[in-house]
């Protein structure tokens, strides 16, 4: 029984070294990024020419101007479409000659082996993780703010993950933006309806997000409760 116990445990052992490894190496690669980083989730299905595709470009075009990192998954669609907003703004300010220009402005934390997704190419610091925990982790850990388009499970996932940190005060007050009412207003009312009325939530939990429509209205909250 004892052996066999130890080769569990040696194999354990071996897993938990790779894990905190990469994760070392993950979180040495985020330091590139200037501070503050706003993280953007979304669906990795949504089309370029999308007005949700369009929405994230101009929103972490903006951000990026105002001096804000941008950190996505690193994937095609919504992630896509932010790390190009933000390359965007790079590559205009550099033809302007701005002297403040900054060389790296978003990062992209993907994950090996994900269905054959690929990371987008407008990926600055492209950082790949074996395990979806480490992931979020990272995703969760270096930003100051986070905006939520509409998205499948993944996205569900990520936006109820960060919600849950900041129901349980494991993270710290950041502004968690929920991107085009129609989209999101069903899942608000079921909440509101079922969980909420047979008290499995506190109404405060409502208070946690916000739902919004517009590109400034965005930016007004996240430089409103992030800038310092």
């Amino acid at each position: 029984m004892h052996p066999k116990r130890i080769i569990y445990y040696g194999r354990f052992l071996k897993s938990w070294a790779g894990i905190t490894g990469r994760l070392l190496w993950g979180m040495w690669q985020l330091t590139k990024l200037p501070q503050p980083a706003i993280t953007i989730f979304g669906g990795a299905r949504i089309k370029p020419d999308s007005e949700h595709a369009q929405k994230a470009f101009k929103l972490a075009k903006h951000l990026v101007a105002e001096g804000y990192s941008i950190i996505t998954g690193g994937g095609p669609g919504i992630m896509e479409a932010a790390n190009y907003g933000a390359l965007e703004h790079l590559h205009e300010c550099n033809l302007n000659g701005d002297i403040v220009c900054k060389p790296v402005v978003s990062a992209g934390i993907g994950l090996l082996r994900l269905n054959k997704e690929k990371s987008n190419p407008y990926v600055q610091t492209n950082i790949l993780m074996e395990h979806f925990f480490i992931r979020k982790w990272l995703l969760v850990r270096y930003s100051v703010g986070f905006l939520v388009f509409p998205g499948g499970v993944g996205t569900l996932d990520e936006l109820f993950e960060i919600v849950t940190l900041r129901q349980t005060e494991r993270m710290q007050k950041a502004p968690i933006l929920l991107m085009d009412s129609s989209y999101w207003q069903p899942i608000i009312d079921w909440l509101k309806e079922k969980p909420l009325k047979e008290k499995l939530m506190d109404e405060n939990d409502l208070n946690i997000f916000r739902v919004i429509d517009s590109v400034e209205e965005a930016c007004k909250i996240i430089n409103k409760y992030c800038k310092k």
